[in-house]
């Protein structure tokens, strides 16, 4: 850890700043942004230093004259891309709707592109941005253990949180926590701007400590994997419970046969432990399952929400365009926005969105894309594999690549994984 910083270059460093940073984004944006007033904080983090990566991508191609290998599914990203920027530019919408569609909707394709293409010019392992991030990210988890366990989250309304729970705003207040309504259970949202954010989060923390441990699987690295479900657990959140289920039950019957012969011992004392887990769960929530599980109002909004997405599809199957659906709505919508205007734009699935505004093509184009990444990872790592596979259920019911700081973090290890898994260089 100690040479990490030496012998490298500017692209490198951006890299290593990305890993170490969006761990922390939320509460350093906060902190910028509200106590000193540096509004644009949060772009210099993200958008700013992607930037840069790219004009540094042109220096150092310039300077080598490398020429990146395009494949199939780099010119459907490149299609994708130019397909919603010449529909904008048809139906004379703003730049800035421009703007918010693409920090939402490409910027971790953006991502791909260059870490797919150019990994050439880090001079870094993939293993040692693999330890920068465990080291930063395992270091704001445990802050948050300390805040969350010992502390009360009450004290984050000191860091610029607010007080006034469940009640997160755009541009806005980011609540101390949120809770399961009805319940007063604070779910376990960590340093970070929701829950849903923290499950996605914690499957990126998961998936790379899978991979870093693949090829042994001890007793201690058990443990880990059982204190995430616990973490993941407290996040009540159901579309990630739902990911986490599918993503587990289609590990264990695609890998039966080697999990009976290799880890019988292992398996066996794991599923006693979550057995106990699972009964004291019960007896102490007991006559809160329901409201944590079913949510009936919050279900029956989820549907509806869905629904209207679909109709809107109907009623116009060639698109609706940009900023008609999802979450970039906020960013170019001039009306007060209210609980009816929500539902009508939010759909609460980052597929429907899709279809809602760009039409069959946008969202074949989209399907294909993320059908040919999952592809690939299930050839290069089977933990990471299943872990998209749960990120992409979660879409299916939720926006979650609207944390645009974990899509990026997700999309930068995915993608250098996959350079660096071709040219044997981990």
């Amino acid at each position: 850890m100690k040479n990490i910083f030496k012998n490298t270059n500017l692209f490198t460093l951006l890299t290593q700043f990305l890993v170490i940073t969006l761990p922390f984004y939320v509460i350093l944006k906060l902190s910028f942004e509200v106590q000193l007033g540096l509004n644009w904080f949060g772009f210099m983090i993200k958008e700013f230093v992607l930037i840069l990566l790219i004009l540094t991508i042109i220096y150092e191609f310039i300077k080598s004259k490398k020429k990146p290998k395009l494949k199939l599914i780099d010119y459907l990203i490149l299609a994708y891309i130019w397909y919603g920027i010449v529909i904008t530019f048809y139906n004379h919408l703003s730049i800035w709707a421009l703007v918010a569609w693409w920090r939402y909707d490409f910027m971790f394709l953006i991502i791909f592109l260059i870490f797919k293409n150019w990994t050439i010019f880090l001079k870094t392992k993939f293993s040692s941005l693999v330890k920068l991030f465990l080291l930063s990210a395992s270091i704001s988890l445990f802050l948050w253990l300390v805040v969350k366990f010992l502390i009360k989250e009450e004290i984050l309304q000191y860091f610029w949180y607010s007080i006034y729970v469940a009640d997160w705003q755009f541009k806005g207040w980011v609540p101390i926590y949120h809770w399961v309504e009805a319940s007063w259970l604070r779910r376990f949202q960590w340093l970070l701007d929701s829950p849903n954010a923290m499950w996605f989060f914690l499957i990126i923390y998961w998936w790379i400590v899978g991979h870093f441990f693949r090829k042994k699987l001890e007793y201690h690295v058990i443990l880990i994997y059982l204190f995430l479900i616990i973490l993941i657990v407290l996040t009540y959140s159901r579309s990630a419970l739902l990911g986490a289920l599918i993503a587990i039950i289609s590990i264990i019957i695609l890998n039966l046969k080697t999990i009976i012969t290799k880890y019988k011992k292992a398996i066996i004392i794991t599923s006693l432990v979550l057995t106990l887990l699972t009964s004291l769960f019960y007896i102490v929530l007991q006559d809160k399952i329901n409201n944590i599980f079913v949510r009936e109002g919050s279900t029956t909004g989820h549907f509806e929400r869905m629904e209207v997405g679909i109709n809107r599809f109907l009623d116009h199957p060639f698109g609706q365009w940009l900023a008609t659906s999802g979450p970039w709505f906020r960013a170019v919508e001039t009306r007060v926005i209210d609980m009816p205007l929500e539902k009508f734009y939010i759909p609460e699935s980052w597929f429907i969105q899709q279809l809602v505004e760009w039409w069959f093509i946008y969202f074949s184009l989209f399907m294909t894309i993320f059908f040919l990444i999952a592809l690939e990872i299930y050839k290069k790592s089977k933990p990471i594999f299943w872990a998209f596979i749960a990120i992409l259920t979660m879409n299916a019911l939720l926006h979650t690549f609207e944390a645009t700081y974990l899509s990026m973090l997700l999309f930068l290890f995915l993608w250098i994984l996959y350079s660096w898994e071709n040219k044997n260089t981990l």
